[in-house]
Parts: structure tokens; sequence; C-alpha cells
């Protein structure tokens, strides 16, 4: 059975999820690595840009992979509860200003926006006829 301290964290998943963040930001590094390395060693443009697609997609499966893993390791980890002390950065949650700020609609915004732009840049790379 895993190890879970009384604050409600599931210590095995915590260390698998570290490991997780690590083995994503290495698949992240591979796709600009990908990106910055271009189209090379390739006799034709033809096989260049079949093998530099193939190389990419692979990379971006491997970065989807990884953040499913972390996604999933996340849920089993839990939340610590809610009996610590905050101090002050507790008080926060009992400001009126946030009600009548826009933030949580403006990030929401921003997130979207964010994954429209990638959906668009992936879509226009693998758009091209190979």
């Amino acid at each position: 059975m895993a190890d879970v301290l009384s604050v409600g964290v599931n210590l095995e998943a915590f260390a698998q999820a570290i490991s997780a963040i690590q083995a994503l930001r290495s698949s992240v590094s591979r796709v600009f690595d990908c990106l910055k390395d271009g189209m090379r060693n390739k006799e034709t443009l033809e096989g260049r840009e079949k093998a530099f697609i193939a190389h990419f997609q692979d990379n971006l499966q491997s970065v989807n992979r990884d953040l499913n893993e972390l996604e999933r390791l996340s849920n089993l980890v839990g939340k610590p509860s809610e009996n610590h002390p905050l101090h002050n950065s507790g008080l926060l949650s009992l400001d009126p200003v946030q009600d009548k700020t826009p933030l949580y609609s403006q990030l929401l915004q921003a997130y979207k926006w964010s994954n429209k732009k990638e959906q668009l840049s992936i879509s226009r790379i693998f758009s091209r006829d190979v």
C-alpha cells in the first residue's frame, strides 16, 4: 500500500508525478530540438520533409503520452487537507474584490485563445502536401 501522509498526499504517486514531470520536460525538449534541427541529413527535399514530419509527429505523441500520464498521476496524488494554516495567504479567499474582477473569465479566454492558436499552428504544419 502506498504511503499516505495525514495531509492526504500519496507519496508514491507524488514521486511518480515528479518523474512524469521530468519525462514531460524531456519530451518537450525533444520537440523543440526537432524544430531547431529542421530538415537535415537527407538527400532529397521530399525525403527531408517526410522524415521531419514523421519525427515531429513522434515527438508530439510522446508529449501527449507524457502529459496524459502526468494528469493521471495528479489525480492519484490527492489534495492536502484544509486543516493546515495558510497564514496570510488564506485570507485572500475572503477578499470581496476578487468577486468583482473578471480574472476567471480572462484566464478562461486566454486558455481558449492559446489552445486555438496551438491547434491552428499544428494544422498548418501538417496541412502541407507531403
